[in-house]
């Protein structure tokens, strides 16, 4: 497009300003580290050098290292929100590196920070980062993410601006930025990708504990060093590093959530770190992090009530995170060094799962038409998932050069120890067989199907074992990966410069082994051997849904797995999605950085080569494609201006271009089918997609505020070329004659654009009048708008794209929301209350413009599609998927005990916030969970933070 190519254009334009490099000689090294008054390292900490203008930010440890400084003499400004500056005058000599070490003082003016806890200290960084970074970021130190109860790092980050949460099990699993599904999000560790657990791209958040890392970073704009991944935005977690002051924190806790009987909760955290030897140039740091997760969830679904009935669902999830971290340095010098960092974390998301499912077809008037049934099944669930990643390399001064390296291992893993699960269903002479039920709307979110007298569907005397499903899993991926970078500094003219080269390469093996087996027991169906009261276990939830719904007996299914009357039913096993994939993406990139005055501007182009291979498997009689092989190029302009308005303030442009492979299990050739009934089910890979690319424009307003605040205003805007769509069609099933498949395939789909704002406010109130003081508020709102357009894809021939007319929004993209978290902090006390918000959005399209008119029920289904009901308008039944809109209140509280003890309070979810979807409108509810609120509490230790 025009603007892409003008966008390039004046890319290459400022990267000829490192034409302007001359061959100076006389340079030398500045380097040095910045602490506060008890010898703490400050990351964020801007230091400014004049006359020239060059600038450099210190990193976790309190580092900076300014390359190629002419010799001379020059003022060094170290600027840090919240502390008072330093200055000092520091001369340069030929070849020599000079040291500057300052430790900064709290501001004395009553209108900065006056009190420097944990989570303050946080904030403050999180500040200077955010202020100081080259492209638009969103920060998270350890010690803001531990100020709420967040139980992983997805969790924390949903209280982020333009940030929403895919939820799984009442926690945060996939981070959604700026209007985007999980799969525009890309994840890094220490700068780096890592492999994914599962066959999408997107890495499963809720693996990894919240208190394992140093820091979370959003990137919402791309630079030419950084993957080209993520058009929505980056995460990357920084893994923590030994500083020169030792650390040493640990943590015991527990809490419980009322639902089901009661649930307990309990973690264990810690961490210990030192620097060794002379002149401290060994480093040593290590994190580990244990937390058991008893959750319960009651939950009524799947589907609309008009639409044949629902399951009433309950849930005990035994759900264990084990994590390890750390990092090995050792300083040759202050200009050269190297690094080990690792990260491991392990996974058990045990769980339970009983369900009642009661169904039935309408009359044409949409009343139950007495074919009603009920059944019962009960499932266990035994992932284990995983994710390690280990990266060894340095950073090296050679004379006015930086050379930074490393080379890399990440793995993912999903393995399943006992997915399956065992069905019940009405005996042949049992009243359950044809059900006369009454519909009762009166309440619109628990829509309910009556019995009639003398009807229990809880007996378990009317239930007969009927068989059991097995799934076996194994989806493994490992990467291995190298990348080198070589920094320059020059002046063009009196101008600081630096122009920065690079390249990484990344392999990915991804492979997935799935199959499926159903076993049928050998006795006759109604045959005593086979009553559901010979499996029942003692669980009872007499609260379910808060009573307004009833839940019977459930199974214990040790005893259904100790049943060995069965055999194996060869016609239904299946092949899933199974596959070999190996990916090589090759990257280089030029970047140039520019001080001209008030200016600062960043430019580069990045190139990254894909190439893919893959031999896939297709099931019998089911479409199919050829296998994945080919590459393709992909060239990613970016350029950023900064304008400083005053000292304080800023104003930002960004352009940047990115791109979003395809998932894995999108692009391999395979095609599996769930059978059911006359609803048949079939998934089918895509060989043939394209990556997904967008252009993103950003504008944005920063203003360093007084008493250690920060407030943040700006535009976005994201062009979509070729967005990843999954496809859902009615086709006939070649096996079974008269009947239909509803079948999913990945598609490309025309374009798409996405646009909104966001702010984000910050300010500690030390400046009111006594105990008002310790007031400070934290708050963030987005907004986003989209619309996707379909052209070239006419799967019913009506000429409409994907059977519709209209434009709908992106999916995932929720036009509002928000985060307030106030804040208090006096004394040895510290409150915060986070409300976390984000609107209703599209999980899925379902609607087509044959829905377009009023509902019609089918009276049985006589059209073959699976639905017992047509019509309704796009907000009716049949309308597009979506989430629910999610409010959450959380709260913690600590306090100072002193000696490095601090005693800490929390309740999560206190407003016992529903999960779930709904079908065109919250009237025709499909899924509505609920975890109730969890309480608890803790006891830190942790010396250092005692301030």
């Amino acid at each position: 497009m025009p603007f892409r190519r003008v966008c390039t254009f004046l890319v290459l334009i400022l990267l000829t300003l490192a034409g302007s490099a001359r061959g100076q000689s006389g340079r030398g090294t500045l380097i040095g580290a910045i602490t506060d008054v008890q010898g703490a390292a400050l990351q964020g900490v801007k230091v400014t050098l004049n006359p020239g203008g060059a600038t450099a930010v210190t990193d976790a440890t309190g580092q900076f290292t300014l390359i190629g400084v002419a010799a001379g003499q020059y003022t060094v400004t170290a600027s840090y929100a919240g502390f008072t500056p330093y200055v000092k005058v520091a001369t340069v000599a030929d070849g020599k590196s000079v040291r500057v070490d300052a430790a900064l003082q709290i501001a004395s003016n009553k209108q900065d920070v006056q009190v420097y806890a944990p989570r303050q200290g946080g904030e403050l960084e999180a500040i200077n980062r955010t202020i100081n970074a080259d492209n638009i970021i969103n920060v998270l130190p350890a010690d803001v993410i531990t100020s709420l109860p967040n139980a992983n790092i997805a969790d924390a980050l949903g209280r982020l601006p333009s940030v929403t949460l895919e939820r799984d099990e009442g926690e945060g699993k996939y981070v959604q930025i700026r209007g985007t599904e999980p799969r525009l999000t890309n994840t890094t560790i220490d700068g780096v990708n890592i492999a994914s657990a599962e066959t999408v791209r997107q890495i499963k958040l809720d693996i990894i504990p919240a208190d394992l890392v140093e820091s979370v970073q959003i990137n919402k704009t791309l630079q030419a060093n950084m993957p080209g991944d993520g058009i929505g935005g980056s995460v990357d977690l920084r893994t923590k590093s030994a500083t020169d002051t030792p650390t040493i924190s640990l943590e015991g806790g527990g809490g419980y959530t009322n639902i089901i009987g009661g649930r307990p909760v309990y973690q264990f955290d810690g961490t210990l770190g030192k620097r060794f030897l002379a002149d401290k140039k060994l480093g040593v740091i290590f994190s580990g992090s244990y937390d058991w997760n008893g959750r319960g969830i009651n939950d009524v679904e799947p589907g609309p009530i008009v639409l044949g009935g629902y399951d009433e669902r309950d849930y005990q999830y035994y759900r264990q995170r084990l994590g390890f971290a750390g990092t090995v340095d050792y300083k040759f010098s202050d200009t050269s060094n190297i690094y080990l960092k690792g990260l491991y974390s392990l996974f058990h998301n045990y769980g339970n799962r009983w369900d009642y499912n009661l169904s039935t077809t309408f009359t044409t008037d949409g009343q139950p038409d007495g074919t009603g049934t009920s059944s019962f099944g009960a499932e266990i669930r035994r992932p284990i998932q995983d994710l390690g990643s280990l990266q060894l390399g340095g950073r090296h001064t050679i004379s006015r050069s930086l050379l930074s390296w490393d080379t890399e291992t990440s793995v993912g893993r999903t393995r399943d120890q006992g997915y399956s699960d065992a069905s019940f269903a009405p005996g042949p002479n049992s009243n359950l067989q044809a059900i006369q039920y009454g519909l009762d709307v009166s309440q619109p979110l628990t829509p309910k199907l009556t019995t009639p007298s003398g009807v229990n569907v809880f007996d378990p005397a009317q239930y007969f074992y009927t068989g059991q499903r097995i799934n076996n899993y194994y989806n493994p991926e490992v990467d291995l990966g190298f990348g080198a970078s070589l920094a320059t500094s020059y002046n063009a003219g009196s101008h600081a410069s630096i122009f920065e080269f690079g390249g990484r390469f990344r392999n990915v093996h991804k492979f997935a082994n799935q199959d499926t087996r159903y076993y049928v027991p050998t006795a006759a169906a109604g045959d005593q051997s086979l009553s559901m009261t010979r499996f029942l276990n003692n669980f009872s939830d007499p609260d379910y849904y808060s009573k307004k719904y009833v839940f019977g007996p459930a199974v214990d299914y040790n005893k259904v797995t100790a049943f060995t009357a069965t055999v194996e039913d060869i016609s239904k096993a299946q092949l899933g999605n199974n596959f070999n994939f190996i990916e090589k993406v090759s990257a280089g990139y030029v970047m140039n950085t520019i001080e001209l005055n008030r200016f600062r501007v960043v430019a580069g182009l990045r190139f990254e080569n894909t190439s893919e291979d893959d031999a896939g498997n297709t099931a019998a009689n089911t479409p199919s494609a050829p296998t994945t092989k080919g590459s393709y190029l992909d060239v990613l302009p970016s350029a950023s201006v900064r304008y400083a308005v005053t000292p304080t303030s800023g104003l930002r442009a960004v352009y940047g271009r990115g791109l979003s492979r395809p998932n894995f299990s999108d692009l391999v050739s395979f095609a599996s089918i769930s059978p059911g009934g006359v609803r048949t089910l079939s998934s089918v890979g895509n060989p043939n997609l394209k990556a997904e690319h967008a252009d993103n424009v950003d504008l944005l307003y920063e203003n360093n505020l007084r008493s250690s605040g920060l407030l943040q205003a700006g535009v976005f805007y994201k062009h979509l070329s070729d967005p990843i769509i999954p496809l859902n069609t009615i086709v006939p099933d070649p096996a079974n004659p008269g009947k239909t498949i509803i079948q999913t395939q990945p598609q490309n789909a025309g374009s798409a654009f996405v646009y909104g704002f966001e702010i984000a406010y910050q300010q500690h109130f030390n400046y009111l009048p006594g105990l008002f003081g310790g007031l400070g508020l934290s708050a963030n709102y987005g907004y986003s708008a989209s619309q996707v357009s379909f052209p070239g894809l006419n799967p019913d021939g009506t000429g409409n794209a994907f059977g519709r007319s209209d434009k709908p929004d992106l999916l995932r993209q929720a036009p509002n929301t928000w985060n307030i978290s106030p804040t208090y902090d006096k004394r040895n006390l510290s409150v915060r209350l986070g409300l976390s918000y984000n609107a209703a959005n599209i999980f899925a399209y379902n609607y087509n413009d044959s829905n377009a008119g009023p509902v019609v029920f089918n009276n049985g289904n006589p059209d073959g599609t699976g639905n017992t009901a047509t019509g309704g308008g796009i907000k009716g039944p049949n309308g597009d998927l979506y989430l629910y809109s999610h409010l959450q209140t959380d709260l913690q509280g600590s306090y100072n005990l002193g000696r490095g003890f601090t005693a800490v309070v929390y309740g999560l979810n206190l407003n016992n916030e529903v999960f779930g979807f709904y079908q065109g409108s919250t009237s025709n509810p499909i899924q509505r969970e609920f975890y109730k609120a969890t309480v608890g509490g803790s006891l830190r230790w942790s010396p250092g933070h005692e301030r």
